[in-house]
């Protein structure tokens, strides 16, 4: 009786083990994929025109 209720047990907790790995394995490919996705895109190109008035003053407080 104790001998199948230690085997449950280790079952159960081996299970979850194995659950928690396959998650984190799971989550790592996930995150592979969305960083290979994003350096896949084009870079971003910026046609705006800038000028010194569109600036404003810092003073040293903001610095």
């Amino acid at each position: 009786m104790l001998s199948t209720l230690f085997f449950i047990v280790i079952l159960i907790a081996g299970l979850i083990v194995i659950a928690l790995i396959g998650s984190g394995i799971f989550w790592f490919l996930v995150q592979i994929g969305v960083i290979v996705q994003k350096a896949a895109e084009p870079p971003t190109q910026d046609y705006g025109s800038y000028s010194l008035d569109q600036g404003r003053d810092v003073d040293e407080r903001e610095r």
